[in-house]
């Protein structure tokens, strides 16, 4: 019998970070993930012109993460070498 596959998310994530500057209404969700070479070299490789690490902005006064799963340039998705 197969394993169900496990779904990587952002929002259970411990590198997933929201910022909220003061008198803004959403929140800018990125992720800190200490393997930001892994990052850097999917979106170069890519060609995605955007911030590196951008995972979305959040609704108006809401702190949920805009993502249901996680994105293809996450680290934990990377295949084992």
């Amino acid at each position: 019998m197969k394993k169900p596959k496990q779904t990587i998310k952002c929002s259970d994530c411990d590198h997933c970070s929201g910022f909220r500057p003061l008198g803004n209404t959403r929140t800018k969700f990125t992720c800190a993930h200490p393997d930001q070479e892994h990052i850097n070299d999917y979106f170069h490789k890519n060609r995605i012109n955007k911030m590196p690490g951008f995972i979305g902005y959040g609704a108006r006064y809401s702190d949920v993460v805009p993502i249901k799963t996680a994105p293809a340039w996450c680290p934990k998705k990377k295949p084992s070498e």
